[in-house]
């Protein structure tokens, strides 16, 4: 099931609340006022008192404005904000005092949405490309953590108050200032960005668009539970949903916008008649350019082409399609064809029926643009009144058609700033062939457990780089100790491997009570003076190079200093499912802060250091498409960890969904699903649980088994007949059930929250349980896959959603895991026991597992949690509503599933494609109604993958290599290679034009080919049998 990051928004105008009310229903109301905030400029404190008398404060307080989780919120006393926004000419300012009746914030980075928190959200170029309504460029999401205001001097429970970008993605937060302060209501939050952040100047009458959120997770649990929001309607992050907002005066009143005036509605020109439309214009805002918008149709009853037949003339001056801000003077037509957009002084004109039918057309849409509308750049002709603009319809001799010619309009927008993509490029290229294991380094056992590593970089001619590993384990005294004392005995195995170190740590519990036993493991670099060049944490590196993250997907913290590297990472399953990693500035490390040792019993937990030698890696990429220092030293880490996770075993694909439901794909003609399919080069097609629903809702759980399959099952034939050679999978997710009584039919298997309460998927109706081998859940849930792979509906595979849990990690209840527990972090002793979802569940899901691979296919979302599930190797892939999420896929099978937020044609696609390919991932398609193929592309040769190595931009598989970036490729053995290069359209380049990008040569019995590539392009290279 999808869950975005549920991220936030405002509220209602305190001593206005009617206008607010008014914006939220509204967003052609006035726009927002946001004040400029005189002499002297806020102080970043966290001190709210000269915030009193800024004008357009929000109150957020309205059962209304809780958009997430409207079921947990009780009252403004559980959750409320009053908000500010001000400006001067070098910040955009917020400010907040937050009343929550229960703080928590355990989080840091880009998990702090996990916790209490704020988010702004920022369209700082509303009037550009405005009908785009996902977020892009000139977008902006922000995070910002009061910190939990704990003052222990231990950096890793110490959290300060911090700001974090979501949107755009590993964006920078240089110059961000943020402070906070604990009051006896909640919180107080000052914040100021810089505007050269946002890109544009902090000046009056600046247009933007604006969405302030607050969150609220009350339990014990690092979940967001609910969240406010300005507007009402549905929460989506969408520039659609922001509420206009204008820079003002220090009075907070907004000054009007000038976006221009309104020509003419309609006019129809005959053939050989021309119309003068007078109009007066007010003065172009400075920043700003004039475009003249209007569209034009010939009157015809169904698309049939297009002619040249409209002049336009300005002021005396004819208007040429170099003025045309909205198309370039030549496009593709999506059959493949160029369409011209002028003929001399004369723009073609299409025959329609109306102004949008030629855009669904399979022959005269356009790739780029829409076919009817004409968006003209007129800034130098415009005059302040007295203009006149003259339309003609100059058709050629003999032919009859009227020119309807609507919606013309005068705009002023800021100018479009065509950025020039990377050229292909010359000289020598990088080698990028398969490195292998190659790494020198001693281990140096120390006192207290203690161990150091030395790696010898062979570039460095004797510079070795030392690194110090320490440990250290709670007791409930409470107190730190480093080796056996009266509360366990602790015995360590350090085993040295070709390019790592397995640590194996056997406790065991000398006392006759449940024992708290955090675990603490930190990496530092052994020689004084020296400070880590960059650090990565569950794959991602923040501009801080401090952080904690929670990721048991990639629970990897790794560090660079020279030409050297080091990376830790837990192996065994409750090490992996408890995980921290963490980086505090003086060290990298990893931790356990919720194991639990039963009385008498023993345990061990098993982590590895793998240290990595750079040498050869390309820290300054050598193309320049990275600035300073690279991921590529990460992924040298990446790959030495999967070597000794054993995980590169084939990723398989493409798989895409496609759902069954008669009112839409139900229609599709034959061509259509057989397209859809070719194009997609499907292997894996996965129906949805969307249609028939379960009483409105999506039939999760076992209700799924209260429904009628027939029309499932139908579209599964039908497409077995247009495209065998797919499989079929049917949507099967083990947590959720939205069928009657199940609270009470399936007690013993409600997932319980701390306080009691079941847990639910943001809605009540979504209701969460865990099923086990033992428990009444358990053998029910699994009859949907008896459904699903029986002869009722017929499928070839499941696609299991959410394999390791869904939205809460743990269960507050019986039966316990054995294992974990809140511990308190000063006590160190157990707060309350808790088990994890994840590892409770385990038994059952891999028995399920197995039994699905015995009979058919198996494709899941998200990645293993556990060694044990890892070991049943079948291709999971990760959500990217975020595309760094693609780091948490690293690990194990690297799949991007597409982007449903933003993904709205195959050109969005191929370009998420790409981007994955940056995280070293392969790609999975999403959206069946909105990206809709109309030529094969990458993913024809993409699948099957067998990883090899995995980098920045590029995937060497034993069967493949795949990417975006020039180089020269190979295998370092006389393997044919078959190539395959694709345009910054997604097309692939016909093989008589393919000489100019790749050039495949054999010597010394080696094959490497050379790939010269501009940005947006990619390139397959498939590999043959050695001759």
């Amino acid at each position: 099931m999808n869950r975005t990051l549920s991220i936030l928004t405002l509220a209602s105008l305190i001593g206005a609340t009617f206008v607010l009310r008014n914006l939220a229903a509204d967003t052609a109301a006035a726009p927002l006022g946001i004040p400029l905030k005189p002499d002297p400029p806020p102080a970043i404190d966290g001190d709210l008192g000269e915030w009193g008398n800024v004008p357009n404060a929000l109150d957020l307080n309205t059962k209304e404005q809780v958009v997430w989780g409207e079921g947990k919120w009780t009252s403004p006393n559980d959750l409320r904000a009053i908000v500010w926004l001000a400006w001067r000419n070098e910040y955009l300012f917020l400010a907040a005092d937050v009343t929550d009746d229960k703080f928590q914030q355990t989080q840091r980075g880009t998990s702090l949405w996990k916790g209490d928190h704020i988010e702004l959200f920022i369209d700082a170029t509303p009037d550009t490309d405005s009908e785009r309504k996902p977020f892009g460029k000139g977008q902006f999401q922000f995070g910002f953590s009061p910190g939990n205001f704990q003052h222990t001097g231990d950096k890793l429970l110490d959290l300060p108050p911090e700001a974090v970008i979501f949107r755009p993605t590993e964006m920078k937060t240089d110059g961000i200032l943020t402070a906070a302060t604990r009051t006896e209501s909640g919180y107080a939050l000052e914040a100021a960005i810089p505007w050269s952040l946002l890109g544009v100047e902090g000046a009056l009458a600046t247009a933007l668009g604006i969405e302030v959120g607050v969150s609220d997770t009350d339990g014990d649990e690092s979940v967001q539970e609910s969240m406010m929001t300005i507007r009402t309607d549905r929460w989506e992050i969408t520039r659609n949903r922001l509420v206009p907002a204008v820079l003002s005066p220090t009075t907070g009143e907004a000054p009007p916008i000038v976006r221009g005036i309104g020509v003419f509605e309609s006019i129809e020109v005959k053939p050989d008649e021309k119309k003068q439309i007078p109009f007066e214009s007010p003065k172009v805002p400075a920043g700003k350019v004039a475009v003249f918008s209007l569209k034009a149709r010939l009157a015809h009853p169904k698309p049939a082409g297009y002619t040249p037949s409209m002049r336009l003339t300005l002021n005396g001056t004819i208007l040429d399609a170099k003025r045309l801000v909205n198309k370039k003077p030549t496009e593709t037509r999506v059959d493949g064809a160029a369409k011209n957009m002028a003929a001399g002084d004369l723009f073609y004109i299409d025959y329609s029926p109306d102004f949008d039918a030629p855009d669904k057309s399979e022959s005269y849409a356009l790739r780029h643009g829409k076919v009817c509308q004409f968006d003209l750049n007129i800034t130098d002709l415009l005059a302040a009144k007295d203009n006149v603009l003259v339309i003609e319809n100059a058709i050629g001799h003999g032919m009859t058609k009227t020119l309807h010619v609507g919606e013309g309009k005068l705009e002023f927008r800021a100018p479009v700033v065509e950025e020039k993509k990377r050229p292909a490029p010359t000289g020598s290229l990088p080698m990028r062939m398969p490195s292998g294991a190659k790494i020198g380094f001693t281990v140096e056992k120390r006192a207290d457990n203690d161990f150091a590593i030395t790696v010898s970089p062979t570039a460095s001619k004797g510079g070795m780089v030392r690194f110090a590993i320490d440990s250290r384990f709670s007791t409930p005294e409470p107190k730190w100790q480093k080796g056996s004392n009266d509360y366990f005995k602790l015995e360590r195995k350090i085993e040295k491997q070709a390019e790592a170190v397995i640590v194996r740590d056997t406790f065991t519990n000398l006392t006759n009570e449940n024992l708290p036993l955090m675990q603490r493991h930190r990496v530092a670099l052994g020689a004084a003076g020296k400070s880590w060049d960059k650090v990565w944490l569950g794959g991602l590196s923040s501009a801080s190079g401090t952080g904690t993250v929670s990721k048991p997907e990639n629970p990897s913290s790794y560090g660079v200093s020279g030409k050297a590297g080091i990376g830790v990472l837990p192996l065994d399953d409750v090490f992996q499912v408890h995980s921290t990693n963490f980086s505090d500035g003086d060290a990298i490390g990893l931790a356990d802060h919720n194991f639990v040792l039963k009385p008498k019993a023993t345990h061990t937990a098993e982590w590895v250091v793998v240290p990595t030698d750079l040498s050869g890696c390309a820290i300054e990429d050598p193309v320049g498409i990275s600035k300073g220092i690279t991921d590529e030293p990460y992924f040298s880490f990446v790959n030495a960890a999967r070597r000794v996770r054993n995980v590169n075993f084939p990723v398989v694909g493409p798989f895409a969904f496609l759902r069954s439901d008669p009112r839409l794909t139900g229609r599709w003609s034959d061509e259509q699903l057989v397209n859809f399919v070719t194009f997609k080069s499907a292997r894996y097609l996965s129906t949805s649980i969307g249609y028939p629903s379960y009483k409105g809702h999506a039939a999760h759980g076992t209700a799924f088994q209260a429904i009628d399959h027939s029309i499932r099952r139908d579209h599964i034939l039908r497409l077995r007949k247009l495209a065998p050679d797919a499989e079929h999978q049917v949507y099967f997710h083990c947590y959720i059930d939205v069928s009657d009584g199940a609270e009470e039919k399936y007690a013993d298997a409600r997932v319980l929250k701390s306080d009691g309460t079941q847990a639910d998927y943001g809605q009540p109706y979504y209701r969460i349980f865990f099923p086990t081998e033992d428990n009444s859940y358990g053998p029910q849930i699994r009859k949907n896959v008896d459904l699903i792979l029986g002869k009722e509906i017929g499928a070839d595979g499941v696609y299991w959603d959410e394999m390791e849990y869904s939205a809460y990690q743990y269960h507050y209840g019986e039966p316990w895991d054995g294992v974990s527990a809140d511990i308190d972090p000063k006590t160190m002793k157990i707060s309350r026991l808790k088990s994890s979802v994840t590892l409770i569940t385990q038994p059952w899901r891999i028995a399920l597992a197995k039994e699905i691979m015995a009979k058919g296919s198996l494709i899941a979302n998200g990645q293993p949690h556990t060694r044990s599930m890892a070991s049943l190797r079948f291709s999971r892939f990760v959500e990217t509503g975020s595309i760094s999420n693609c780091a948490r896929a690293q690990l194990y099978s690297p799949i991007a599933l597409g982007d449903h937020l933003t993904e709205r044609s195959e050109l969005d696609a191929y370009l998420n494609m790409l981007r994955a390919l940056d995280y070293g991932c392969v790609y999975h398609w999403y959206n069946d109604m909105t990206v809709i193929p109309t030529h094969h592309t990458l993913t024809k040769y993409m699948f099957p993958v067998t990883p090899i190595e995995l980098h920045e931009g590029y995937i060497i598989g034993e069967e493949r290599i795949l990417t975006n970036r020039s180089g020269v490729f190979g295998w370092n053995d006389g393997s044919g290679h078959e190539v395959h290069v694709f345009d910054a359209e997604g097309r692939e380049v016909d093989a008589t034009n393919i000489s100019s990008h790749a050039r495949t040569t054999t010597r010394g019995g080696k094959t490497a080919t050379e790939i010269r590539i501009a940005e947006d392009w990619s390139a397959a290279i498939v590999r043959k049998k050695q001759r």
